[in-house]
């Protein structure tokens, strides 16, 4: 049985690319890109700009050549992207999967477009990924606990623990980085985590190999060989995986439909559980909702299906780490849960 390859800790003088392998950043947000990147420095590591990073959006094979460059270079301990995008799918079959595995592994940190690498990143080469806040939300004077938890992930070494629990409120508005380039999270909206399919158990206690990201993306890659979660499960995970995912743009309908499709080609078969993030897509269709959606989906499974989890579009973001072993307990009532902990052991 393989072992999931953790990068080492990161510490103070550790060299940090920023890296544009989906969507760059122009120069309405520079400001915004300028003030993460010094909080970075300020922490005390060093920042490698890659080229694409100042461009709102640059050629596949740039991209692709930029990211190759620093997943093999050993001097690199980590990769940071500005935010998502839409086409990191462009650079999956530009890349060397098999000279990647033979790096040095290290961290790759962000959520949305950047999970569609990530997660084939942890699949196919078994390094552990950081599924967090992307870095243009990292402001270095906010105090949210849910960012600081991004770098006691980072800086955890092989046998270290995670422990983290649900928020009690979450961000409403949306916050453009253009026009307020200093904005910092503003929690407000109470925030309440469910489980659809056990409301009559008081509690739940589920563990498995985290693995997940954005459903838009991998929603249409999961049945590949770019993910293979049947082989993954048993090269890495034969305790079974806890799959988190999260929908970005996807209407009710086409949530179904993807979800159903997913049912469809057996990628469920090897979960002990599924949990989706808070979704900001709008509900488009009257008589049919998110809830519904998943509910359809998920009709007679027997694992624990959660939503409304702090994943993903919607801040805050838990830290989740691809290929980490994570147990998740609530206490249930009538469905809805509270007391959330999700406890993650890199081992």
């Amino acid at each position: 049985m393989a072992k999931i390859h953790y990068p080492k800790a990161l510490s103070k003088g550790d060299k940090i690319a920023i890296c544009a392998f989906s969507s760059g950043v122009d120069q309405a947000y520079h400001a915004r890109l300028d003030l993460v990147l010094a909080g970075l420095k300020a922490k005390g590591f060093q920042v490698i700009e890659g080229a694409c990073l100042r461009e709102a959006h640059s050629p596949a094979k740039q991209r692709a050549d930029e990211l190759m460059q620093f997943l093999t270079d050993d001097s690199i301990a980590a990769i940071m992207p500005p935010w998502g995008g839409d086409l990191t799918m462009e650079i999956l079959s530009l890349l060397d999967f098999n000279a990647i595995s033979q790096a040095q592994p290290k961290w790759l940190v962000g959520f949305s477009d950047i999970s569609t690498f990530a997660c084939a990143l942890t699949t196919r080469c078994g390094w552990a990924t950081l599924h967090a806040a992307n870095l243009m939300q990292i402001h270095p004077d906010d105090p949210d606990e849910y960012l600081a938890n991004i770098f006691k992930a980072l800086q955890l070494g092989e046998k270290g623990q995670l422990n983290q629990v649900a928020s009690p409120y979450y961000q409403q508005s949306v916050i453009d980085y253009s026009h307020q380039p200093q904005a910092q999270f503003d929690l407000t909206a109470p925030s309440q985590w469910r489980c659809i399919n056990y409301k009559d158990t008081r509690k739940i206690e589920v563990s498995g190999r985290l693995i997940g990201g954005c459903l838009d993306t991998l929603g249409l890659l999961l049945p590949s060989n770019y993910y293979a979660l049947h082989e993954f499960k048993k090269q890495y995970a034969p305790e079974g995986l806890i799959l988190y995912l999260e929908n970005a743009e996807l209407s009710p309908m086409a949530l179904a439909r993807c979800l159903l499709s997913l049912k469809l080609n057996d990628v469920f078969t090897d979960v002990n559980a599924v949990v989706f993030g808070r979704s900001p897509a709008i509900n488009n269709d009257c008589y049919f909702d998110e809830s519904q959606a998943i509910e359809l989906a998920f009709k007679g499974n027997l694992f624990p299906v959660i939503v409304d989890a702090d994943i993903g579009h919607v801040a805050p973001n838990l830290a989740l780490i691809n290929g980490g072993f994570a147990t998740i307990t609530a206490d249930l009532s009538e469905g809805m849960a509270r007391n959330v902990k999700v406890n993650t052991t890199l081992n």
